[in-house]
């Protein structure tokens, strides 16, 4: 049987159960009050420790004692590419205008507090609150994050199915879809997806692999079940926080079913440059890819998404401007793709922010081309890093740019007030539970 037929008719209860597990419930929640400024928020972790020195500064091989500058990120930031000394293949920009003169770029923010990793990094974007080097990954966050503040503070309610959370990775990050905040939690949560494990060559070979059972292997399980079920009386459906409701169950059911066989029949739209073999595509962009599904099928009003490639500046710098160039090309494409979408088109603002920069000084680690590679060990260069917000003109202020060297305006911890703004619920979130400030300097 082919892959693409047995897909298509393959169980839906399979398709939803697969790398799927943070589906989360809908309820009655408290009500908000405030005015919206857009009805989509698209929340970019342009993530794994991005420099100043290569993305804002545009300083390309300073840092490695050669005389050769320029801009690798051209669909972000404005600035003419690198003359010399290429050491990555540069893709055309695809957005004719850089998106800084679509909004307005916050040049220098701080990371004022804890340690500069990644997971650390994520959290204090994600809760606004920045978390000290007892973290512990294994755990859900101690405050809430942004998703629970949206899904309980926003009027009328909203359901999970109004929020993603999709990550590169896996490791501890599923576990920044909801906190351990006593008066949040698991029923505020987002729902989470990792594509590159369900839809990848391991899910689509899941469903293209089923088991046949035989009578006496069904007759087993069915013992085992009646076991379980007279020991263990509690079903999963009894336990707050591990199911959306049967319509938005079914909703996504729908979106897995729908994309698995999207790929299955090479059907998924990637963001690469005409001519671009699907063999240069990186783990970033798979993930942008899809984040594009679930924004055109299913509509969320919050979205996160991070890209995380570009941590390889631990140990190949080479690969650390490839993966950031190419993250870049990622997010044009994502901007492209919402303003040729009706409903999103004028009804959408994107906030791209890295999670932390990276020293200032290398390690002892050089690539194939003799650069030397770069850690983020909390020094002050690694507190330095940048947000993009930008969205429809009368929202967004467009071609602005807020503070620089040695005048940061901002923090890390400003993004989630930034998106209860933005949302209209900010003034619903108890008084003293989110430390940061809006970037009002973006808006009108």
């Amino acid at each position: 049987m082919k892959r693409r037929t047995f897909i298509r008719k393959a169980g839906m209860a399979a398709a939803g159960a697969l790398t799927l597990p943070y589906i989360l419930p809908s309820g009655r929640l408290f009500a908000g009050s405030g005015n919206r400024l857009v009805n989509h928020v698209v929340f970019m972790l342009f993530a794994g420790g991005v420099r100043h020195q290569e993305s804002i500064d545009q300083g390309y091989l300073l840092a490695q004692g050669l005389p050769s500058t320029g801009n690798v990120m051209r669909n972000m930031l404005a600035g003419p590419p690198p003359a010399s000394n290429l050491v990555y293949t540069p893709w055309n920009p695809i957005l004719s205008t850089p998106l800084t003169a679509k909004g307005t770029l916050f040049k220098e923010l701080r990371y004022s507090s804890g340690p500069t990793g990644h997971f650390n990094g994520h959290t204090a974007a994600m809760t606004g609150h920045y978390t000290e080097a007892s973290l512990n990954l294994n755990i859900n966050p101690e405050f809430p994050t942004v998703f629970e503040y949206y899904r309980k503070h926003s009027d009328p309610a909203r359901s999970a199915i109004n929020c993603w959370w999709i990550s590169e990775g896996l490791g501890p990050y599923p576990a920044l879809n909801f906190s351990r905040h006593p008066d949040y939690g698991p029923l505020y949560g987002a729902n989470y997806l990792r594509p590159i494990s369900t839809f990848g060559t391991h899910g689509l070979d899941y469903l293209s692999a089923p088991k046949s059972f035989q009578p006496d292997d069904v007759q087993r399980i069915a013992v085992m079940k009646e076991f379980l079920d007279a020991n263990f009386p509690k079903s999963g459906a009894e336990y707050a926080g591990i199911s959306n409701n049967p319509d938005d169950q079914q909703l996504i059911k729908d979106f897995i079913q729908t994309t698995l066989n999207k790929t299955a029949d090479g059907l998924i739209e990637w963001p690469l440059p005409p001519g671009i073999s699907p063999a240069e595509l990186t783990g970033d962009l798979i993930t942008i890819a899809y984040g594009w599904e679930v924004l055109k099928q299913l509509r969320p009003e919050l979205l996160v998404i991070n890209s995380f490639d570009l941590d390889a500046c631990h140990f190949n710098f080479t690969d650390y401007l490839t993966f950031m160039h190419k993250a870049d090309y990622g997010v044009g494409w994502l901007w492209n793709k919402i303003q040729s979408d009706p409903i999103l088109k004028d009804d959408t603002i994107m906030i791209c922010m890295p999670d932390h920069g990276r020293n200032e000084k290398p390690n002892t680690v050089y690539d194939q081309n003799g650069l030397a590679a770069f850690d983020h060990t909390s020094d002050d260069n690694s507190r330095r890093h940048f947000a993009l917000i930008v969205g429809p003109p009368g929202k967004v202020r467009q071609g602005q740019v807020v503070g620089g060297a040695g005048n940061p305006v901002g923090e890390t911890i400003d993004a989630v007030p930034t998106i209860a703004h933005i949302l209209g619920f900010a003034d619903s979130i108890p008084a003293g539970l989110l430390p940061g400030r809006v970037w009002h300097e973006a808006f009108y």
